[in-house]
């Protein structure tokens, strides 16, 4: 095992000779994470802001004159506008104003015969000014149509409460954030998984497939190492390479979002309640059982990646046979934050795809431990298997000096 260790300084202290590297692979994320989730919470808190202090601008045609007046009453939350030369529709997508409602032009004729008269709302379901126009004018209507019913049962002599024989009282069984927890929940892992595999591929390739042709590999075999000793010890230092990346990128993670919260939190709302929630997910132990679960799998990951690029010739056919790997990773990662992915009984039983429903779980504060337990240990079984196997296939002649 010494020589294995002897290995593996090397190759670190080769890697410590490249500063562009060493700031790439351990500074970065210390400003990725910080800079995405800082930028992520002043954009979230400048939005809400101008939002809700900015007025809808709507384009009212309303030639009986019944909403006008109700929307001229809230000016803080609504403006008229004039129509906009050309396609109406247009002018919305090109957010010249936020809304087209047409009101019926029989409307004042059906109020006062106690009728229903219909009212066209034209707007852009993507975008949130938009569909805050929407939620305004239905604000807006639903009081006035209060109004109007509360008058009409006035005339006839009947209680206020004959137009409403219930009422729903809701109770939100949620805590603050979950949804927005479900949502980081769902990508975290994706890009923990694609960080560890990313880094442990890079430096992979360069110690294998970099090494056959930089021509060091045969001074390496010259020495009085096992060859075994020799593979160990490139195995040691991939793997650790993505449990150090796991390491940095959660640490980073927990930082920025501590820090982001402050900030947030001071808009107010259940915006800034789903975001301010944030600090409860980086919670230390959702990050020592995320980093465990990474242990095995970063083990998995090192041994393929060393068993592809040992045994290619160069450093292009390496990164050819290590690219379906990363791809399934891509995949399984993907897979599991579609919604309601986690429902399927089978997928805990997958190999990778487990692992990162695991940690979804784990953030989105809906941990399952015999799921968690399950994915280990299949990880770790996994693990080992591949071990063996690498080792055995590594130590022949054809894996090293492959041509």
């Amino acid at each position: 095992m010494r020589g294995a260790l002897l290995v593996c300084k090397k190759e670190f202290m080769e890697l410590s000779k490249d500063r562009k590297t060493m700031f790439f692979t351990f500074l970065m994320p210390f400003i990725l994470y910080p800079l995405i989730f800082g930028m992520m919470g002043k954009l979230s808190q400048k939005d809400v802001a101008s939002r809700k202090g900015k007025p809808s601008r709507i384009l009212l045609v309303d030639s009986t004159q019944v909403i006008a007046p109700v929307l001229k009453a809230d000016a803080k939350s609504f403006e008229l506008v004039a129509a906009p030369q050309g396609d109406v529709k247009q002018a919305i997508r090109d957010q010249k104003l936020e809304m087209m409602l047409e009101v019926d032009p029989e409307a004042s004729a059906k109020l006062t015969q106690h009728k229903t008269f219909s009212l066209n709302a034209t707007y852009d379901q993507s975008d949130d000014s938009s569909g805050l126009a929407l939620k305004r004018l239905k604000e807006a209507l639903e009081k006035q149509n209060t109004s109007w019913v509360q008058a009409r049962l006035g005339v006839m002599g009947a209680s206020p409460e004959l137009a409403v024989p219930s009422r729903i009282q809701t109770t939100d069984a949620s805590t603050p954030g979950l949804a927005v927890s479900k949502v980081l929940g769902a990508f975290l892992p994706y890009m923990i998984m694609l960080m560890m595999f990313a880094g442990s591929m890079q430096h992979g390739i360069y110690t294998t497939a970099g090494e056959k042709e930089r021509g060091t590999l045969l001074s390496l075999l010259s020495t009085s190492l096992p060859r075994n000793q020799i593979i160990w010890g490139k195995l040691i230092y991939v793997f650790s390479i993505g449990l150090i990346s796991v390491l940095i990128n959660l640490a980073s993670m927990g930082i920025a979002m501590g820090r982001m919260v402050p900030s947030v939190a001071s808009t107010g709302g259940s915006a800034a309640q789903g975001l301010g929630a944030l600090s409860s997910i980086a919670n230390p132990l959702t990050l020592v059982l995320t980093f465990l679960l990474m242990i095995p799998l970063g083990l998995l990951f090192a041994n393929f990646i060393v068993l592809m690029g040992t045994q290619a010739k160069n450093t292009v056919e390496a990164g050819t046979a290590i690219m379906p790997g990363f791809m399934v990773v891509i995949v399984a990662a993907v897979f599991s934050m579609a919604p309601g992915i986690e429902k399927m009984a089978f997928l805990p039983y997958v190999p990778i795809l487990n692992v990162s429903l695991a940690v979804r779980k784990l953030f989105s504060h809906q941990a399952n431990y015999l799921e968690y337990t399950i994915a280990f240990l299949m990880t770790v079984g996994l693990a080992g298997l591949l071990t063996w196997l690498s080792t055995r296939l590594l130590n022949r002649e054809s894996a090293l000096f492959k041509v």
